[in-house]
Order: structure tokens, then C-alpha cells, then sequence
């Protein structure tokens, strides 16, 4: 007897979930994949702009590189390489210790050690796009996914579960529910299905509630994840350092700046840099009380947020051109030697609400599942990761390949199962 194509869903266009997918895939599976938004790369997604000028810009709105501590992990980089999609990122990077700058104006900075920093090529992103383009994966992007269902499959009672996934176009609460099966497997990376926000906004339960897989989504839930804002600044002159990225320290605002247009295949005509927030500030910002009582709209808070975090970027940049001898201390009365930054071209705040987890909840087994149902969940909040915080594409990936082949043998074993059953 002819055997059936075994299939998987898989929920999230992320790192983990295109990671899934396409090791699924390879092993036989048919993968879908669905994705609420409508580009792929969760938290190594690029953001595309244009200056008021005209040039086109790009930024990794999310991670900024990658490295990795495990064999595992560098055959897998071996073959984004190979595929033209992975470059190290030959840079200049430095610690940047920031105590006294808001009361000094001096900062001071320290070489990291020489360490191996890659990115995707030519945007954080197409690792992604690579991996969504294995054969037997299929992504439905601006899918939402709003619930589970399933079943026992086959011509006994004791056949392999079956599971249906329902859908509908994301941005439209008034589409259709449309419902999609039979699965085999059903992998969640997107944390966000298991959170409770629905009940508290509009009283319907997460989608993972209609799984009744009670431990995976109390676990998730439990996850709590770090947030972050994220600017993004065109400047018209290159900035006159000799590094391309800061790991900053002790400041209230500012945790990591680095220059966007030095990584390999980036647009090169204007100097464009990435500044990440503390979390104490993205915390402030978003769950306290820094938001004016008449500032209403998203567009409005995100400005606010712009216009703090390049103040404080400039501050930060012009303290270390002081220290480097670019700019001298006692020039403040020097036109020639402003002690800002020139107004940018462009600049623009991304809120990035779910950026780090705070916690590895499943260290030994490096993911969540109901084997018997065939439900799993994975991603960078299952394993510690080597090197916060550059650690968690490493994390992601490890994660994924696991439910991957646990999934395979769960699937295998279940199936072997039913054939004696059928003979």
C-alpha cells in the first residue's frame, strides 16, 4: 500500500518556524507555513524606507548579527554561506561604557575581542527567504491563524490525531474563517497564539486554547520576553568613528548602535544606523508613564521615542569622537566642532514589544510537545542561549531542528503503528 505524504503546519515566518519547515520538508513533509504578517524574518525582518533625498535605505530592524557555538549550528551557517545568503560582517565593534556621559559628557571605549559575526545577505532577511524556498515548503503570508482542531484519522478508532488549522486574512476580523487540514504535525513558533491579550482586549481566548494542549500553552504563557525600541537614522556625512557597532553599558536609554550601511550588501550612499533601547526605557515607554496625556496615536508616541533616542544617540557619538580625538572637549564655542549630530535625513522608531526572552523554558529537551497529539512549540525562549544577547538565532535554529526530528519520529512511529493495525 502506497504511503500517504505525511504533512505539517507550522505557525510563524520567523527564524524558527522557517527553520522547521524546511527540515520537515527534507524529511519527507509537506510544510505550510502561516504567517499573520506579510514579510518573513520575525526578529530578523528588514525594514525598507526611502530618504526625503530619494536613496533607498534598508535596515535589520531586529537582529543585528548572529554567532554561533556549536558544530551544529556552524554546518548550518556553512550552508547559508554556501547559498550566498550568510557573509561575516568584517566590521569594527566596540563596548562602550556609558556611566558618566549623561553627567559628564565622557564615555569610554573598549575593542571587543576578535569574535566571528555574521548576517544575512544582502538583508538580515534573505536566510529566510532562503529557507522558505526549500522544496515542499509552502508560506501563506498575512494568514491569520485563530484556532486548532482535531481528530482521529485512518479507518480505526485508534488511528495517528489529525489536525485542522483555522485561518483567516490577517488586518480583516470580519474575514472568513477558513479551515485547513488534515495535519500530521502541528509546530507553533509564534509565541504570541498562546498569549492572553485577546481575552483582555475583546474576550476570546488565544488561539493555542482550542489545541487543549494545557501545558505547552501555560509554558509559553509563563515566557516572559524583554522588550525594546528600535530607531533607525539616516545621516547625510558618514559619522567620522572607527567603529561599527557600540555594545553599550550603564546609560538609561541606549543599549546597542551600529552602523547598518558597513555590513556586507547594504546600500552604501548614506551612513545609516540602528540604535536598540535599554529595556528599562522600552518598559517606561510602553507600560508607563512617558506617553503626554494628549499624545493618542501610534505615530505620535513613535516621535517622541525618535526624537529622545537620537538625542541621546548624539550624545553618546559625540562623547566618543571626543575620546577617539575627532572632536576636542573644549569646543563647544567652535562652530566647526558641533557637539550634536546634524539633524538626520530620515529617522524612524519601530516598537519591538516581544525582543528577547527573559528565560529558556525548556533547556533539556529544547522544545515544547504533546507527542501523542503531535502539537509542538519551539524557538529562542527553549534554549539558553550561548551569548546573550547575539545568541538567539543560534537558539531559534537549534530549537527548530530538534522538533523537526522529534516530529519525524513521532510521525514515523505513529504511522508504523497504524499499518499493523490496517494488516
Amino acid at each position: 500500500m502506497k504511503s500517504e505524504t505525511r504533512k505539517a503546519a507550522v505557525v510563524g515566518a520567523g527564524i524558527s518556524g522557517l527553520v522547521t519547515a524546511s527540515e520537515l520538508a527534507k524529511l519527507g513533509f509537506e510544510a505550510h507555513v502561516f504567517e499573520s504578517g506579510r514579510g518573513l524574518g520575525g526578529r530578523m525582518s528588514t525594514r525598507r524606507s526611502e530618504a526625503p533625498d530619494g536613496t533607498k535605505v534598508q535596515f535589520d530592524v531586529g537582529a543585528q548579527f548572529f554567532t554561533s557555538s556549536t558544530q551544529e549550528f556552524n554546518a548550518i551557517v556553512d550552508e547559508w554561506e554556501k547559498a550566498g545568503t550568510a557573509t561575516l560582517w568584517e566590521g569594527q565593534f566596540a563596548s562602550m561604557d556609558a556611566s558618566r556621559c549623561v553627567t559628564k559628557g565622557v564615555v569610554t571605549v573598549q575593542p571587543l575581542p576578535e569574535e566571528r559575526r555574521w548576517v544575512g545577505t544582502p538583508t538580515m532577511n534573505a536566510v529566510c527567504k532562503y529557507l522558505a524556498a526549500t522544496p515542499g515548503v509552502t508560506v501563506n503570508q498575512a494568514t491569520l491563524v485563530v484556532g486548532f482542531s482535531n481528530f482521529r484519522g485512518g479507518e480505526c478508532e485508534e488511528g495517528a490525531w489529525k489536525w485542522c488549522v483555522e485561518t483567516r486574512q490577517s488586518g480583516d476580523p470580519m474575514a472568513p474563517v477558513v479551515t485547513r487540514g488534515d495535519y500530521d504535525v502541528v509546530v507553533v513558533t509564534d509565541k504570541a497564539l498562546a498569549s492572553e491579550r485577546n481575552l483582555k482586549l475583546h474576550g476570546e481566548p488565544s488561539p493555542m486554547a482550542s489545541a487543549d494542549v494545557p501545558e505547552i500553552t501555560n509554558t509559553m504563557q509563563a515566557c516572559s520576553q524583554r522588550s525594546c525600541l528600535t530607531l533607525m537614522v539616516v545621516i547625510n556625512e558618514a559619522i567620522a568613528t572607527e567603529y561599527d557597532s557600540f555594545d553599550v553599558c550603564n546609560h538609561p536609554m541606549i543599549a546597542y548602535m551600529a552602523r547598518n550601511s558597513s555590513k556586507p550588501g547594504r546600500p552604501r550612499g548614506r551612513d545609516q544606523w540602528l540604535i536598540h533601547s535599554t529595556t528599562a526605557y522600552a518598559d517606561n515607554f510602553i507600560y508607563g508613564n512617558l506617553n503626554p496625556k494628549d499624545t493618542k496615536t501610534h505615530a505620535l508616541r513613535m516621535k517622541i521615542v525618535a526624537d529622545e533616542m537620537f538625542a541621546a544617540f548624539s550624545d553618546l557619538v559625540v562623547a566618543q569622537l571626543q575620546e577617539q580625538g575627532v572632536l576636542r572637549r573644549d569646543s563647544v564655542d567652535d562652530h566647526s566642532s558641533p557637539q550634536t549630530l546634524p539633524q538626520p535625513l530620515m529617522m524612524e522608531a519601530h516598537r519591538w514589544g516581544s525582543a528577547f526572552p527573559m528565560r529558556a523554558v525548556a533547556a533539556d529537551k529544547k522544545f515544547l510537545s504533546d507527542t501523542e497529539l503531535g502539537f509542538f512549540a519551539c524557538g529562542d525562549y527553549c534554549i539558553p542561549p550561548s551569548c546573550v544577547p547575539y545568541g538567539y538565532i543560534e537558539a531559534a535554529t537549534l530549537s527548530a531542528m530538534h522538533t523537526a526530528r522529534r516530529a519525524d519520529e513521532c510521525t514515523k512511529a505513529a504511522c508504523s503503528h497504524h499499518s499493523k493495525q490496517l494488516t
